[in-house]
C-alpha cells in the first residue's frame, strides 16, 4: 500500500510529531481509503486523494492542536470537496445506456437498490456520510466514531439515527396516497 518512512524521513520531524504521523496512518489510512473510494468510486483516484490526506498531514503535522482523528478527518473532508468542486468544472456526460435485458432480473433490481443507496448516502451531509461510513463500513463503536469526530457518543447516535432515517426516506420508492386518488375520480 503505502510506505509513510518515505515522507516522515525527508521531512526529518521530530520523534513526537513522528510518531503521531505514524499512529495516524496505520489506524486510519486503510479506512480513509475505503471511505474515499465509496465517495469517489474509483480506485485509482481514491488512492491519490487518500495519499494527498496523508501528504497534508507529514506537511501541516505543525499546526495539530488537540486530538488527531478530528484533524485527519476535516482533512479528509477538505480534500474530497476539492475533488468534487474540480470535477463538477470538468463533468462530461455519459449518455451509454446499459442492456438491462442481456441480465436477470435479480441483477437489476440489485443494482437499482445499489444505486438506489449510493444516490440516498449521496444526499447526506458530508458528516453524516462520515459517520454512516464509520459506522457501517469501519464498523466503529459510537464511541470511537465519537473520538475521531470530537462529537459525543450521543451525539454521534442521534446523527446516525437521523441518517438512516434519511437513508430510507430517500431509498424507499413513493407510492401514491390510493385512498386520496380514488376519492379525486368520484
Amino acid at each position: 500500500m503505502y510506505d509513510l518512512r518515505i515522507f516522515t524521513d525527508r521531512a526529518r520531524l521530530n520523534s513526537d510529531r513522528r510518531d503521531i504521523i505514524e499512529s495516524l496512518f496505520n489506524t486510519y489510512a486503510r479506512g480513509v481509503g475505503s471511505y474515499v473510494y465509496t465517495r469517489v468510486h474509483d480506485a485509482e483516484l481514491a488512492e491519490a486523494i487518500t495519499s494527498r490526506v496523508f501528504l497534508i498531514v507529514v506537511r501541516n503535522i505543525g499546526q495539530l492542536r488537540g486530538a488527531p482523528a478530528p484533524w485527519l478527518w476535516s482533512i479528509v473532508r477538505s480534500e474530497l470537496s476539492r475533488h468534487f468542486r474540480d470535477r463538477k468544472q470538468h463533468a462530461e456526460i455519459d449518455e451509454s445506456v446499459p442492456d438491462q435485458a442481456a441480465e436477470p432480473i435479480e441483477q437489476v433490481i440489485h443494482r437499482e437498490m445499489q444505486s438506489r443507496v449510493q444516490s440516498a448516502l449521496g444526499r447526506l451531509s458530508d458528516d453524516q456520510q462520515q459517520i454512516v461510513f464509520m459506522k457501517f463500513y469501519q464498523g466503529m463503536q459510537n464511541k470511537e466514531i465519537a473520538q475521531a469526530t470530537g462529537l459525543s457518543a450521543s451525539n454521534v447516535g442521534v446523527m446516525i439515527h437521523r441518517a438512516l432515517k434519511q437513508i430510507k426516506v430517500y431509498v424507499e420508492p413513493s407510492e401514491p396516497d390510493l385512498p386520496a386518488a380514488a376519492q379525486r375520480r368520484e
